[in-house]
């Protein structure tokens, strides 16, 4: 979809060399969004996300200091051109791929690629958002080591302020308030009087709990502006992060907030809301985020309507996606529930790769603001169990359960996998525990009574087991696995004609299966020893 088709010619190996590669396989990683335009389906995405890739040969920081001078300025010289288009076009993806090819060719300009993260940013794409901050320290780096090219040591500072303030606001966003704070210290450390920086500190030190410190910064920056919203905004961040979230919603009830962060205000306020289950203002709120986006161009966002995590599906959320499937604004809940329904969904394997790091990333943000916790917990541990990771479903899983038996609205499909995982493990006791709690809260579940016959053969309790596999059947026929169960139960207690007809069905529904073709071997032979 590129824009300019013309290459620069490069070294040998430029694009496998340096840190910063932008040839089509790097930047195919680095920039995957999907496609843009028209309504969403009611169902989930399935296309393949559209890959902006280097149209031009890139090379690494490195060896672009490496070459030639007059090949650099050529760069160069094309890097600006492709700037200035990215500056006067109003089609995002196209935007996006001029600033991608200006930093494929001349990854020394941190302006270039400061530009491309404030865009992947507001677009929601994290993991690239990164890898462009990456790319602008690298430079700035290689600026100061040269003595800062045309705009000197100002220059210099200037871009590692806003450099450390974009990532202060990267941090803010996803809930990781330490890391942002770090990164405002660092602005600060360059440019101690900067007003946006203030900001930025007030909230980061509100959300952590820092409390008088927060309330200095909002005295400060009132004293400075009088008209400033952002000492309330502040001030209400201290409430949330003290838990007294009914006085937060109050400070904002009145707010009509202003200035460069309005579209993160108003989502701050729509999540105070969400807590104190405000719909409407919640819902409200949210939308005034979605109009304030800084986004030229509309046709890569659709919103869509969905129940946050734990609802019963009687109230839904807005949430606006970025190319069909990033977060941008509205309710982080209601988009970890829609990315865990499209994990549970998707068609492909690529498509449930995508919706699972969309899933446990959001998830963990929910977490972290405290929003429908246990619910968050459940959706992360039910990836990691659906993904193979053991370890982490487990813990998640298992403080999941915790807290929803807590609030008294304990959840089948919890304590099925934590059953299953246990049994996985051979932690009889616990697998038994766990699903004899989810046969009880769905007793219409096969899986679960399946799951918990094994359990029954491996602790001897085999009158329990037959019932507990004979169920899973009756209100599963096709389900292999139990007449497997079964089959080996009827095995061990010496009914043998009765195990081989349990594994010749479980051989008819899964004919690809090697332990039950063994065992039904077994059974036969077992069968003709006995009757000869």
């Amino acid at each position: 979809m590129s824009p300019h088709p013309g290459r620069f010619p490069s070294p040998a190996g430029a694009r496998r060399a340096g840190r910063f590669l932008w040839g089509p396989v790097a930047m195919a990683a680095i920039l995957g969004c999907a496609g843009c335009g028209g309504p969403p389906a009611p169902g989930y995405v399935t296309a393949p996300p559209v890959r902006f890739v280097a149209s031009v040969d890139s090379v690494g920081l490195d060896l672009f200091l490496a070459l030639p001078e007059s090949e650099q300025d050529e760069r160069r010289r094309h890097a600006a051109s492709l700037r200035d288009q990215a500056g006067r076009t109003a089609e995002l993806p196209r935007k996006l791929q001029y600033l991608v090819d200006a930093c494929s060719l001349a990854p020394d300009d941190p302006a270039a690629w400061l530009a491309l993260a404030e865009d992947l940013r507001w677009l929601g794409e994290d993991l690239q958002t990164e890898a462009a901050l990456d790319g602008a320290t690298a430079a700035l780096r290689a600026a100061a080591g040269s003595g800062g090219g045309a705009g000197g040591t100002r220059d210099v500072r200037r871009l590692s302020v806003r450099i450390a303030l974009l990532r202060a606001w990267f941090h803010y966003d996803r809930a990781e308030w330490r890391e942002g704070l770090n990164w405002v210290r660092t602005a600060m450390a360059a440019e101690p009087g900067n007003a946006a920086a203030r900001q930025i500190l007030g909230l980061c030190e509100a959300s952590l709990g820092n409390r008088s410190r927060a309330r200095a910064v909002a005295g400060d920056i009132g004293r400075a502006d009088p008209f400033s919203t952002d000492p309330s905004w502040i001030l209400a961040t201290v409430e949330r992060g003290q838990g007294l979230v009914r006085g937060a919603f109050n400070f904002l009830l009145e707010l009509r907030p202003a200035g460069e962060h309005v579209s993160e205000c108003w989502r701050d306020m729509g999540l105070t809301a969400e807590l104190l289950g405000e719909w409407s203002y919640a819902g409200r709120w949210y939308r005034e985020s979605a109009a304030a986006l800084p986004l030229g161009d509309r046709s890569c966002v659709q919103v869509r309507s969905f129940p946050p995590l734990g609802s019963s599906g009687a109230t839904e959320l807005p949430v606006w996606l970025g190319m069909g499937r990033t977060f941008l604004t509205g309710s982080r809940s209601s988009y970890t529930a829609l990315a865990l329904e499209r994990f549970d969904q998707a068609p492909d394997p690529a498509e449930r790769e995508y919706w699972a790091g969309a899933a446990v990333n959001a998830a963990g943000i929910c977490v972290r603001l405290g929003l429908d916790r246990p619910w968050a917990l459940r959706a992360k541990g039910l990836v990691f169990a659906g993904t193979g990771m053991e370890d982490r479903a487990i813990g998640d899983l298992a403080r999941a359960s915790e807290e929803l038996a807590a609030l008294r609205a304990t959840d089948p499909r919890v304590e099925r996998e934590l059953g299953r995982l246990y049994l996985l493990r051979e932690n009889f006791d616990e697998a038994r525990r766990h699903l004899r709690t989810a046969v009880a809260l769905d007793p219409d579940d096969p899986r679960s009574w399946s799951d918990l016959g094994l359990v029954q053969i491996k602790t001897g309790e085999s009158s329990a087991a037959a019932g507990s596999l004979t169920r899973a059947i009756e209100l599963d026929p096709g389900l292999a696995t139990a007449y497997y169960n079964r089959g080996l139960l009827n095995l061990h207690t010496g009914k043998l004609a009765e195990a081989e007809a349990d594994l010749r069905e479980a051989a008819r529904l899964a004919p690809e299966n090697q332990d039950v073709a063994r065992l039904l071997q077994r059974v036969i032979l077992a069968r003709k020893r006995q009757e000869g």
